[in-house]
């Protein structure tokens, strides 16, 4: 008998069919836990004469011990917002959340990622996050290359590498083409790191590096699987600097992307909540859906 047979375990998605979805209901079904998909789409809240429900579909979700974010989803501040909302009832009625809230919050927003990982120490490319377009274009001419991106977004989208003479001359018009097209009423502009052609991605779990790879890029700059990197074998020792990033914004469960510069420094990029595997899981020979769900259960 399964020692987790009363164990409620739900997996948050807003794509309840997707491959990170699958491969943990595998690998907690091979540890004896039973998963229930939970939509944030589905979930409805209902408050009445000082009672409070949370259901989706007929499952009470205060019923749930814990309850694993693959992802948020949620690209509106209305829908946001709401899943927020609930996960922090949640949260507050003694359902265990992976990642915490707080965390979540915190990885959501590029800026806050930042300014936490400088609070602990990390080393982060400089970087100006601002709401004055003035100030974001002088950063760029004094500092250029430039790298600018949106406070919120996945996957690269809306990343820009300002470089050229004229980008940096036309930095203010771009700007606000940018702000238009991606902008959430603020600038993050960061120092470009020239690297050796590729990034690291650390994928912590509670305090451990799980797995690394080389994320080789074919796009100029960018190193994100979806934009078309290549994953690869990685023997750089980056164990220290991605524990402490991941403590820094106290995640459980989260993707570390570091960047070496030719002089063979490391810099923190970014660290994400919700990471994925596909990519890391080509390069890596034990199965790393299960060494979460391992890992996450105490064993």
């Amino acid at each position: 008998m399964s020692s987790f047979e009363s164990f409620r375990l739900g997996l948050f998605s807003s794509e309840p069919n997707s491959q990170r979805m699958r491969f943990l209901e595998r690998a907690f079904s091979k540890l004896g836990v039973s998963t229930i998909r939970i939509v944030p789409w589905l979930i409805n809240t209902h408050i009445s004469n000082g009672t409070l429900e949370l259901f989706s579909d007929s499952q009470n979700l205060f019923d749930f011990d814990m309850i694993f974010v693959i992802d948020l989803g949620a690209e509106d501040l209305g829908s946001y917002y709401n899943r927020i909302g609930i996960l922090s009832t949640l949260s507050n009625h003694g359902v265990s959340i992976i990642n915490p809230v707080e965390s979540i919050i915190i990885m959501r927003n590029k800026g806050s990622t930042l300014q936490h990982l400088a609070r602990a120490g990390v080393h982060v490319p400089e970087t100006l996050i601002t709401e004055s377009i003035q100030e974001a274009s002088e950063f760029i001419t004094k500092n250029a290359p430039c790298v600018l991106k949106p406070l919120t977004g996945f996957g690269g989208q809306g990343v820009k590498l300002i470089s050229n003479e004229f980008d940096i001359a036309h930095s203010l018009e771009y700007l606000k083409y940018h702000n238009l097209r991606y902008g959430k009423g603020a600038y993050l502009v960061q120092q470009y790191v020239q690297s050796p052609g590729y990034d690291i991605r650390a994928l912590v779990v509670d305090e451990h590096v799980i797995a690394s790879m080389r994320r080789i890029s074919t796009q100029g700059f960018l190193y994100n699987i979806h934009a078309g990197a290549t994953p690869a074998k990685n023997d750089t020792f980056i164990d220290d600097i991605a524990i402490r990033a991941a403590r820094a914004v106290s995640g459980r469960v989260v993707g570390v992307d570091i960047i070496p510069d030719l002089s063979g420094n490391l810099w923190v990029l970014e660290v994400n909540a919700t990471p994925g595997w596909s990519g890391l899981q080509t390069i890596t020979e034990f199965d790393i859906s299960e060494k979460i769900a391992r890992i996450i259960l105490g064993q």
